[in-house]
């Protein structure tokens, strides 16, 4: 239940209290707080279920991703030198702005690799939060469990 709602639904109890009014014989469904609410959630929202088992192994992939791109991308054009120097000595002006070309590709190239290594870090922190959540929910949880035994 929001928190509007529920300020309206004490306005409303209390101008019926102030004028005497009866309330209604049964609180509405969405105020039903003793019951389970609908699919096992609260409100009927699914609860969250990451697999972090697949989050970690996307981040193996995608680092291995990052480490084969940056291998392959090591000398992956220098036949542009090739073409550079033929064009160069033959009289060609576009030479230049073709090893300018090369180099600003291999440049985007490397740091697209490079983003995907960190991604693939990122990926792996975040597995290991979810992990952490949900060993520190099971201690607390078997914590209360424990406590209600002694009670």
């Amino acid at each position: 239940m929001a928190w509007d709602e529920w300020e309206e639904l004490k306005a409303a109890a209390a101008e019926r209290h102030r004028t005497g009014q009866a309330g209604p014989a049964a609180p509405p469904a969405q105020m039903r707080l003793n019951q389970l609410a609908p699919d096992g959630g609260g409100g009927g929202r699914p609860d969250i279920d990451i697999k972090t088992k697949g989050v970690h192994g996307a981040a193996n992939d995608t680092e291995t991703l990052s480490r084969n791109a940056m291998t392959r991308l090591d000398h992956s054009l220098d036949g542009s030198d090739d073409v550079y120097t033929y064009h160069m000595f033959n009289g060609w002006t576009s030479s230049v702005q073709l090893k300018v070309c090369a180099l600003n590709w291999e440049e985007h190239m490397v740091s697209l690799a490079k983003q995907l290594g960190d991604l693939s870090a990122k990926l792996r922190d975040s597995a290991n939060g979810f992990d952490g959540a949900d060993a520190e929910a099971e201690r607390r949880l078997n914590a209360a469990v424990r406590d209600l035994g002694k009670a």
